[in-house]
């Protein structure tokens, strides 16, 4: 393969001009975002002196510093690790997502676990740092995107809509014509997923001469969602401005004037025409007010942000070379020569299509920890139906499977250490030849004492002449369920369901047509006393009950969104929750809809640290009164 030249001032160039068209396009779109209706903007909604703070920048400036800290072989494992430490967003599945990193759970199974916004616009804001360490190379891009999207979109829409604007970006140093990186950009994701079925329709649409307004229709009529973060209706808005557009400018204000997610696609789409542009070919009128700053939000902290977009550009650089170096892409970066890169392999190839097929339940680890290439071990943990989670004092099963990729034979045994009090299926020995696996199935039983989460260590001990030569360690966790005591319309009598995550799962009843009242009751443990914001969003009309005190009754018309920071107005309430045990009831009251009824305790948007709005794993739901230990809780 020849050697492909990019020139240091085009890379910087081309960087330069990306990071201040995102500036731009999220300055414009962040004031609206969220609206619904059709937009009618000329400029700048605010006129900032600097840019505004916005999350579609935010969360790439930790990326920049994950690739700094990890190096440029970084997995989604250390990227789930940068969220707990930098990144304190309540948003939607950055929420949810983190509410299981804090727990232990990694990515996919962190981005996918008791998620309902997998399909949501979080991820696909945030590829251009992709895209710019790996010019040209649209297949690293792709991988680098797929593995940030799985930590909070695993299984997701928000996955395939990231991988495909990181594949266009990183082809832009190669490619300009717009048409010809839309369709790259499609060779990264499924043809059959929602993403790539709304860009093929709006395709349509403009070869056959409809005006962007009737585009914006069609959208939002075959492809739309209530939701205003679903990623296929504004991945379809950022293209129709692209491809609707006469220019920089009036691209930007047809996507932001579709409206939705506003931020995000005018954000992508100046990063876009930034990168192809260049920044001497934006209009200085939109320019000037942002400036070269880079504004931070709040709850990002803890690392060395750029200061500037300068800085931003040279540190990104810095990085590009060496992930060009580290996927030995054949491109270097010269600071004279001029810049030959190849228009060969622009298309995604198979190892791309493969990592659409991944079962984002399975837990996959390669072993020594840190590994990055499959040369030694692989343990792939699958946890059944109920995914990473167990009931109090419930059984479990979990099955594992040992893989060998070393050019040896294994001999060994394979144990799970279990938490205090806890039984389960003893150690397994194992003789494991080159390229075999062996598949192992492990019973468990929970105790009474109830925690955030359940630490569990799988040990390999490898054997050489009938004695341990060395072992090899695993962290593998599980969450509690929420436990609840389920009454169905007209029946007296209750079963209690253990339901995995904050959707209560109700019975058959509740998903066909079965309608009437539903009941939930339960017994709520609060370790210490604190300001509480209890949402309870609900699909249908509901009620809840505290202590016998009704805290939430939610009439017909509220907008069902099992967010943190967003549930709708009358379906949470806010309160200073003493520490102890609590009676809780939900009844809810079901027409012709599947019964969905989320129960999410969060703190509220004023807190010491570490950000707003962010999840009480130490709350726990039995519907037993006797329970038997929780840290902090005792009967009120």
């Amino acid at each position: 393969m020849s050697i492909s030249i990019i020139n240091e001032q085009d890379y910087y160039r081309i960087i330069y001009g990306g990071w201040l068209g995102k500036n731009i396009g999220g300055t414009l779109g962040a004031p609206v975002e969220g609206r619904k209706e059709r937009l009618q903007l000329e400029f700048y909604p605010l006129l900032p002196d600097g840019p505004l703070e916005n999350d579609d920048l935010d969360l790439q400036l930790v990326w920049l510093h994950a690739l700094e800290q990890y190096g440029p072989k970084l997995t989604s494992r250390e990227l789930g690790q940068e969220w707990v430490e930098h990144i304190f967003f309540p948003f939607d599945e950055y929420g949810y997502a983190l509410t299981n990193l804090r727990k232990g759970l990694i990515a996919p199974v962190a981005g996918a676990f008791n998620n309902p916004f997998t399909d949501c616009m979080g991820a696909p804001i945030r590829s251009e740092i992709w895209a710019m360490v790996a010019p040209g190379a649209p297949h690293i891009a792709a991988r680098y995107a797929y593995e940030d999207a799985i930590v909070d979109h695993a299984g997701g829409e928000g996955v395939y809509g990231e991988m495909f604007f990181a594949a266009i970006q990183s082809a832009i140093f190669v490619e300009k014509d717009r048409d010809k990186l839309i369709q790259i950009g499609m060779t990264y994701i499924p043809e059959g997923c929602r993403t790539a079925k709304a860009l093929r329709d709006l395709l349509v649409w403009h070869k056959e001469g409809k005006d962007w307004l009737e585009a914006r229709s069609l959208i939002l009529q075959h492809h739309g969602s209530d939701n205003f973060t679903d990623t296929p209706q504004n991945i379809a808005f950022t293209i129709l401005g692209w491809l609707y557009g006469t220019d920089f400018e009036d691209a930007l204000l047809k996507a932001v004037n579709c409206g939705y997610d506003t931020d995000c696609t005018a954000a992508t789409l100046g990063a876009i025409l930034g990168m192809i542009d260049g920044p001497e070919g934006l209009p200085e009128k939109w320019v000037k007010p942002v400036g070269d700053t880079v504004v931070v939000s709040p709850p990002i902290k803890g690392f060395p942000a750029p200061r500037n977009l300068d800085e931003l550009t040279r540190r990104t650089i810095r990085m590009g070379k060496q992930v060009l170096a580290a996927w030995d892409t054949n491109i270097i970066v010269h600071p004279e020569l001029e810049t030959q890169l190849s228009h060969e392999d622009l298309q995604s190839d198979g190892a791309i299509r493969t990592l659409w097929d991944q079962d984002v339940t399975l837990d996959r680890r390669l072993l020594p920890r840190n590994t990055t290439e499959q040369s030694a071990l692989e343990l792939i943990i699958d946890y059944g139906d109920k995914g990473p989670s167990i009931g109090h004092k419930q059984t479990k099963k979990i099955a594992l499977t040992l893989y060998n990729h070393s050019q040896e034979q294994w001999d060994g045994v394979l144990s799970l250490q279990l938490p205090v009090s806890w039984e389960g299926t003893s150690g397994q020995a194992f003789t494991l030849a080159p390229s075999q696996s062996v598949d192992f199935t492990f019973m468990i039983q929970s105790a009474e004492k109830l925690e955030a989460s359940y630490e569990m260590i799988a040990v390999i001990e490898r054997m050489h002449d009938n004695s341990t030569w060395a072992q090899l360690k695993e962290s593998i966790y599980l969450v509690p369920m929420n436990q609840w005591m389920i009454r169905e319309p007209n029946s007296e009598s209750g079963t209690v369901v253990n339901s995995r995550g904050n959707l209560i799962e109700w019975g058959t009843g509740s998903s066909v047509g079965k309608e009437g009242t539903y009941r939930a009751h339960t017994y709520l443990y609060n370790s210490a006393e604190r300001k509480v914001r209890f949402n309870v969003a609900s699909n249908v009309p509901i009620k809840v009950a505290l202590n016998g005190e009704v805290i939430i009754d939610s009439k017909d018309g509220d907008e069902f969104m099992p967010a943190y920071h967003r549930t709708h107005e009358g379906q949470f309430s806010e309160f200073v929750l003493p520490m102890g045990r609590h009676d809780l009831e939900i009844t809810a009251y079901k027409r012709f809809e599947k019964l969905q009824v989320y129960v999410l305790p969060v703190a509220t948007n004023v807190t010491s640290k570490p950000g707003p709005h962010y999840y009480y794993t130490d709350m726990f739901f039995v519907a037993n009164s006797e329970l038997g230990s929780c840290d902090a809780c005792t009967d009120q």
